[in-house]
């Protein structure tokens, strides 16, 4: 059967609004006036009002307030020609009982339409970013800039697209704006950040450095000029911004991670000259740094020593703690943190996992060895799923294996954090929760975690005095796990003086060059003398 004409040559216009609508839920056109013209689409479901209704409103109305001055800098910085989007906005909801939506809008002023945009809008956040960046119009802080930069240079890193950082700098900003009066000078924070919003990757915003410095995270091909004199508009003072752009095009997400922060570090510090000087060389050296160390997990290039975790109340060995070594007489703490920097700690943990498992089918019966496992890999379902399944033909092994949770990055997640670690409880392991007192382990830890042992960290061991602070806290600490049904581990023990002391304070085990050193096996029996005692100061360590 052939085609009738009319379905083979339809309509341009039908054509075109077929094209529009396969890549959005509403299109409509707004006016220069900030008034909508043409409207037609889902736009019941996304704005509650119809189609016809929609037209002669101001485009605000279909947005949260905080999303207001983001379309003002849209209709005002477009020109002829020019393209944004998709940008993020959250969607004002008709019914105030219901949660906010958020939506992907586009923009393209056409100039053949004269003063009108023509917008496209769809339900949802560009690239599921709903939960980063800026959402209320305001500039972002430093950490709430790196958390949204990594989400966006994830996103288009899946999307093959090109990212760069821009360094704004804007000297006397600050001064200009403390001449203003203050509402007046907000309103030019408020425009000047809508600016930086609208130019930047999905509209999730820019951060403010420091004083007079600024960052965000753009598509490539912006145009540092029409930004400059977007910014110098917004604010409405004789100050005029200069921005250095840095392309982000390391190769991978952790390494132009670090990469921007190194830039970001020298931008706070030295401004954005050096920031730029220095750039280049970190992407450099990121790339060789991963490489190395993907060689060293594929080659296994480390060792796992043992030190033993004694019993306070008779000296007897209860387990060891396996810890990684990369070079003789040499702390690993470089290396880890390394492996935390580039998004490589959750490879690095499985394989030290896999090192322990291989260690216990050799060892004798009854042999326990603890494993450290970073949180940030705890939370991988990939990683935690290979982590149950490495003993699955021997789950014998299981109660032998100890899994202690370290954390230098705050668990963002404890609820779910808690329910990963019951079900590796109920598969036998015992779970310790490691260094309590120090970085992120707080008390909020122990409020979630129902955690077997909690170690406390070292720096409140190493020097601790009778009556001393240290010693107080620890007393504390030692009787609130006790209450919670969890038992205490002091590490870093040196002298016999301090393994008195902790045993006194009600500490179940101990851990120290006192006892042992790191062992290249699993194996020690208790001999103790004045030799054995280790200076202060040092410290045996995973990471």
């Amino acid at each position: 059967m052939v085609p009738a004409k009319d379905q083979l040559d339809p309509n341009p216009t039908v054509r075109l609004l077929g094209l529009a609508f396969a890549g959005a839920d509403l299109v409509f056109e707004v006016s220069n006036q900030s008034e909508i013209t043409f409207a037609l689409g889902a736009a019941e479901r996304l704005t509650g009002f119809s189609d016809t209704a929609l037209v002669g409103k101001r485009w605000q109305d279909l947005v949260a307030d905080g999303d207001s001055d983001l379309l003002t800098a849209l209709l005002n910085g477009l020109q002829a020609g020019e393209r944004q989007g998709p940008l993020r906005v959250t969607l004002k909801s008709q019914n105030p009982n219901l949660p906010s939506k958020f939506g992907a809008l586009s923009v393209f002023r056409l100039p053949q339409l004269g003063d009108r945009v023509s917008c496209a809008l769809s339900l949802g956040a560009p690239g599921g970013m709903d939960q980063v960046g800026s959402q209320s119009g305001a500039l972002m802080s430093t950490d709430d800039f790196s958390t949204a930069a990594t989400q966006m240079l994830a996103e288009a890193d899946r999307a093959g697209l090109a990212l760069r950082l821009d360094l704004i700098e804007m000297t006397g900003l600050q001064a200009s704006l403390a001449h203003l009066p203050p509402e007046a000078a907000e309103k030019a924070r408020q425009r000047m950040a809508a600016t930086l919003r609208a130019d930047s990757y999905a509209g999730l915003g820019g951060a403010e450095i420091s004083q007079d410095r600024f960052a965000l995270v753009r598509p490539m091909s912006s145009s540092n000029e029409r930004l400059e004199e977007r910014l110098g508009q917004a604010t409405g003072v004789a100050v005029k911004p200069t921005t250095t752009k840095l392309s982000l095009t390391a190769g991978s997400v952790s390494q132009n991670m670090r990469a921007m922060r190194y830039a970001l570090d020298r931008y706070l510090e030295d401004g954005p000259a050096a920031a730029a000087k220095g750039f280049t060389a970190t992407v450099e050296q990121t790339v060789r740094d991963t490489t190395r160390f993907k060689s060293i997990l594929a080659d296994s290039a480390f060792q796992l020593a043992y030190q033993p975790v004694v019993s306070l109340h008779d000296t007897s060995l209860h387990h060891f703690e396996a810890l990684a070594r990369f070079e003789a007489n040499v702390s690993p703490a470089d290396t880890i943190r390394l492996a935390e920097e580039l998004e490589l700690i959750s490879e690095f943990d499985f394989a030290v996992v896999r090192g322990v498992a291989k260690a216990l089918m050799t060892a004798t019966k009854g042999t326990k060895i603890a494993a450290n496992i970073s949180g940030h890999s705890l939370m991988l379902p990939q990683f935690f799923d290979n982590l149950l399944g490495i003993l699955a033909l021997t789950p014998s092994l299981r109660p032998r294996m100890l899994l202690e949770i370290t954390e230098t990055r705050l668990i963002d997640d404890l609820d779910r954090a808690n329910q990963l670690i019951g079900k590796l409880r109920a598969a036998g392991h015992v779970v310790c929760l490691d260094d309590f007192g120090a970085g992120a382990a707080s008390l909020d830890y122990l409020r979630k975690l129902d955690v077997d042992f909690v170690k406390i960290d070292g720096r409140y061991i190493q020097t601790m005095e009778a009556g001393s602070k240290d010693a107080i806290i620890v007393k504390h600490v030692v009787q609130m796990c006790a209450e919670l049904g969890m038992q205490t581990i002091a590490e870093m023990i040196e002298t016999q003086e301090t393994a008195d002391l902790v045993k006194s304070l009600g500490v179940n085990l101990g851990q120290g060059w006192v006892y042992a050193k790191a062992l290249p096996t699993p194996v020690w029996e208790p001999s103790f003398s004045s030799s054995t005692l280790r200076r202060s100061g040092s410290r045996e360590e995973w990471g």
